[in-house]
């Protein structure tokens, strides 16, 4: 088994790349990995990395050492391959994607309890021929985060103020959209939407919980559409929508599926896991590309099976003891 550490510089409030690249030799030489290290040059390096690592064969567990910029690079390099298998050593400011880990979040921080941990096949989105591991929005949301960094350059703007003054500026030019939505092949009621998330995972943008049972290995996304509201109305339901709420909410539409269509006026940004992309017909479907991830053990993104898991462990480590 190879192993490949993709670490980003640029990840979290500074560069610990020397401090990771420390952890990947001590561990190696412990454990007599057969390993390389890379620090990642520019975007889009960590998917050429991870792609080039998958295609020259044989069993590889690549680790994406950042945020979830870094790890959906991976993914996608080594999505199709089945002897290829990924996974995260969170540094980075967000790490949004295994927030459904639960408590066993904190795990993916221990390169050891990475090393020989269980593996699972995740589905991938793929919008307009590009894919991506956890969350693909359109809309209100997408407009604030993917023009974020307009305001990252102005004196004594931090990442907060900066979210702030985006927000702010996409209220004030409105929120709601003239969109025709199609999901499955059906077309939706509505002429005017404020927010279309689709979910693989159940965590984006620092801590929004879309969908409380979006699961990345179930063969369906969740399609998560705030219908056209006011100004003072999405002020209001935000803070609903963002704690795992959305069910509630009766100005939210909620479906499961595998295809979702919207076409617009005009060119839309669309965030495809932090990536831009900008069109005014834009096709979200379930890939028929999978990847495989691998997390800690007695760890799952199935809550039902964590709760497994931890029974299971719990009763090793008693029966361990008993013998003792």
């Amino acid at each position: 088994m190879k192993h490949l550490f993709l670490i980003n510089p640029q990840a979290g409030k500074s560069d610990r790349s020397q401090e990771v690249l420390a952890q990947v030799r001590a561990l190696a030489q412990e454990r007599a990995l057969e390993y390389e290290a890379v620090v990642t040059r520019y975007p889009g390096h960590a998917r050429e990395l991870a792609r080039a690592a998958a295609e020259r064969g044989g069993p590889v567990r690549i680790y994406a050492c950042g945020g979830d910029g870094t790890l959906n690079e991976a993914a996608v390099g080594a999505a199709g391959f089945d002897h290829a298998a990924v996974t995260t050593f969170p540094i980075g400011s967000g790490n949004d994607f295994i927030r459904m880990f639960g408590p066993g979040a904190e795990r993916f921080r221990d390169l050891t309890a990475l090393l020989d941990g269980p593996q699972a096949r995740a589905d991938l989105i793929e919008c307009n021929g590009r894919l991506a591991l956890n969350v693909c929005s359109v809309g209100f949301d997408a407009r604030i985060g993917l023009r974020v960094g307009d305001f990252k350059h102005m004196p004594l703007v931090g990442g907060s103020l900066a979210y702030q003054l985006s927000a702010l500026r996409t209220i004030i030019e409105g929120i709601h959209r003239p969109y025709r939505v199609e999901v499955d092949g059906q077309l939706l009621p509505g002429k005017e939407y404020t927010l279309i998330c689709v979910c693989n995972g159940r965590y984006y943008g620092g801590g929004f919980n879309p969908s409380v049972d979006a699961l990345p290995d179930d063969g369906l996304l969740d399609f998560v559409i705030i219908k056209g509201v006011s100004r003072f109305t999405i002020l209001a339901l935000i803070g609903k929508y963002a704690r795992g709420g959305a069910k509630d909410i009766p100005q939210i539409i909620m479906r499961r599926g595998r295809e979702l269509k919207i076409t617009c006026p005009k060119p839309e940004m669309v965030n495809l896991d932090g990536e831009r992309i900008d069109t005014d017909v834009i096709s979200i479907r379930l890939s028929a590309k999978k990847v495989n991830f691998f997390f800690p053990q007695g760890t799952h993104w199935n809550p039902k099976l964590r709760e497994e898991n931890i029974e299971s462990e719990e009763n090793k480590r008693k029966k361990e003891h008993a013998v003792l």
